[in-house]
């Protein structure tokens, strides 16, 4: 039977818990795993206190004993959960071999067992695999499957899962709405304290980077607003990278980047204290974005390869490096060569297209920066995004403009920044406004044209 003394120690680690006092709880759970004296539960504990404490290591071998710890207590179904999560784990620390062997050993396991409530967690990983291959339709059938099995076991985390994904799924393969009701629902539970912190951390995150990926930066803005202050309430320093990385993306599209520049390196520099490396990549690719932006090019070149060394694929950041260091030649080389691979999602050459664009007027190919805003127009049109939209119409204005046009380059423009103003997105109407002022020059009216110079700049 377990000492007292034991019991009491548990019983504080749970409260600490509970209540996120993770340091805490997790020195009192470390206390006791040092005399051995923490079974299968106490060990998925310490687990999870581990991670939340910024000790990714001592979590990932908290979870890796839990599962053996669970066998031979006989409670399989357990163990299996644990080994998804040790999966997970080495998933994010980029080992992705060993990652897929504690998915192998969950999967046997859970072959010879009815099914469960860890049943649902092995779907997700088959969902996230699928949408990482551009198969939406599988990835969100599985989601909601993911989504029955929670409903079933009771399983509140599951179901947010699940919604999450198959919301997530719809929208990238083009059904918007009922994607985004979905995204809303999961949100909505996590918001209310349905989920757990860690699945709360999880929906946030997804919600606002499909949002970005939309270009909906008013929606993104507002629910990064909102996951900040829930990071902050809980006292949670896991997501708060994850969130502050989204939130410097917000910053620096609004102007803000001297914010934007730290929020983004204090992210990467948390994220890689977790050793998630795969969010800590996204991270210094954002810093290069923003200090691109700033003129700083040699700080974006810096950050840019710290993003690629974590595995990120560096466009559109370095063929727009490339262009501002006046290597107009690397650059078409360089965005090219992105957009020739294949690329499943149709959100992801959106994100690519307008910097062809850009580069393709700098190196005087009209034509293939024509092709590229034609695609461009193609996806917004699809998507239905103001943003996508804007970014259409300011790219056909772009080209108007080099094509000695300015009256069509005024129209387009014009549009485009309506679409600017509706998702408050003050840098992008900037640069707009600096093109309308091209446009003006062209047709030699020369005090408009500086008027709208001057708007740009302000």
């Amino acid at each position: 039977m377990m000492e007292s003394r034991t019991v009491d120690q548990l019983a504080a680690a749970q409260q600490a818990a509970d209540r996120h006092a993770w340091p805490e709880a997790y020195g009192l759970l470390a206390a006791l795993d040092a005399k051995g004296q923490l079974g299968a539960a106490g060990l998925e504990l310490l687990g999870t206190m581990g991670w939340w404490a910024a000790e990714p290591d001592a979590s990932v071998s908290a979870r890796e004993r839990a599962f053996a710890a669970y066998l031979a207590e006989g409670d399989r179904v357990r163990a299996a959960y644990m080994a998804l999560l040790a999966a997970k784990d080495h998933q994010s620390h980029l080992s992705d071999v060993v990652a897929q062997a504690w998915r192998a050993r969950a999967a046997r396991i859970l072959n010879e067992e009815p099914e469960s409530f860890a049943h649902g967690y092995l779907v997700l990983f088959e969902s996230e695999e699928a949408m990482g291959g551009g198969d939406f339709v599988r990835a969100a059938e599985l989601a909601g499957r993911a989504v029955d099995i929670g409903s079933r076991f009771g399983d509140k985390d599951l179901q947010g899962f699940g919604l999450v994904f198959r919301g997530m799924a719809l929208v990238r393969g083009g059904e918007l709405k009922e994607g985004l009701l979905l995204l809303d629902e999961a949100t909505a539970a996590a918001v209310s304290g349905e989920l757990s912190p860690f699945a709360t951390g999880v929906v946030y995150c997804a919600t606002i980077s499909t949002c970005r990926d939309l270009a909906d930066y008013r929606r993104a803005g507002q629910w990064t607003e909102v996951a900040r202050r829930w990071c902050e309430r809980q006292a949670i320093s896991g997501f708060p990278g994850v969130c502050r990385v989204h939130r410097a993306e917000i910053l620096s599209l609004r102007g803000e980047w001297t914010s934007a520049e730290d929020e983004a390196r204090r992210a990467s520099e948390e994220l890689l204290s977790y050793k998630a490396f795969y969010q800590a990549a996204e991270g210094f690719y954002a810093l290069s974005e923003i200090r691109l932006r700033m003129g700083d090019l040699a700080a974006a070149d810096e950050a840019l390869r710290q993003a690629q060394d974590l595995g990120r694929e560096p466009q559109p950041a370095r063929a727009l490096l490339y262009l501002a260091q006046g290597r107009v030649d690397a650059a078409m080389s360089s965005i090219g060569r992105a957009l020739a691979e294949p690329i499943p999602e149709r959100l992801r050459r959106a994100r690519l297209l307008p910097a062809q664009v850009e580069i393709a007027l700098a190196a005087g190919d009209i034509a293939t920066a024509r092709t590229a805003a034609e695609e461009l127009a193609g996806i917004a049109e699809d998507f239905g995004s103001p943003a996508l939209h804007a970014a259409a119409h300011c790219a056909r204005g772009a080209i108007h403009n080099a094509a000695g046009e300015p009256e069509q380059a005024l129209q387009e423009l014009g549009r485009g920044l309506a679409h600017w103003q509706t998702v408050d997105a003050p840098y992008e109407i900037a640069r707009t406004r600096r093109l309308i002022g091209d446009a003006l020059r062209l047709r030699e009216e020369v005090d408009d044209a500086r008027l709208e110079w001057e708007a740009a700049r302000s």
